[in-house]
């Protein structure tokens, strides 16, 4: 199950070792940013985002990128 709102580590596909972040942006775009990051509590220049319109293409999205999260 992806958590949105909450921060989890990618522990399995691509991105490896990484964080992601799943944002509710319903209120402006009616879909969901994906934040991934080596560190967010570090900075760092390793960092991209992107955007889905729907739970179904979020969930398609981590199927593509083969990731498995721990979100604890």
């Amino acid at each position: 199950m992806i958590k949105i709102g909450h921060t989890g580590k990618i522990v399995q596909g691509d991105d490896l070792g990484c964080e992601v972040l799943v944002t509710d942006d319903s209120e402006s775009t009616g879909g969901y940013i994906i934040s991934v990051s080596e560190s967010f509590s570090q900075k760092s220049n390793n960092c991209y985002d992107d955007w889905v319109e729907d739970y179904q293409a979020l969930n398609g999205y981590f199927e593509e990128s083969g990731w498995e999260v721990d979100w604890s």
